[in-house]
């Protein structure tokens, strides 16, 4: 079989576009949210806003958070609402803040 220089670099172009998506995703990724704490079990990853952690299935379901970018607000309520608290570092235990599975409103603060 007979590969053309331009098929081979339209070959690895296409791959190198495939590969770097995900890349550019997790370089919006902004907080990670766990099921457990210390960073364990199913958790969630998100870049934007999320006004009811319910949409998500990630309601009162959070036990520690990882911050990888920006300063957040966490809210016991949907719509950011009920008892709130700012972050801008990596919590492994919520319970030590008395919000564990409690979050049910994430947004950045701008």
């Amino acid at each position: 079989m007979h590969i053309s220089k331009l098929g081979l670099c339209a070959g690895l172009a296409g791959a190198l576009l495939v590969l770097a998506a995900p890349a550019a995703n997790a370089a919006r990724i902004g907080i990670i949210l766990y099921q457990e704490d210390n960073f364990g079990g199913d958790s969630r990853a998100l870049a934007d806003d999320q006004p009811d952690l319910g949409w998500i299935h990630f309601d009162d379901r959070v036990s520690s958070i990882a911050v990888r970018r920006g300063v957040w607000e966490l809210c016991t309520n949907d719509h950011y609402r009920g008892r709130c608290i700012t972050i801008d570092h990596d919590i492994s235990r919520l319970s030590r803040l008395g919000m564990d599975d409690q979050i049910s409103s994430v947004r950045r603060l701008r």
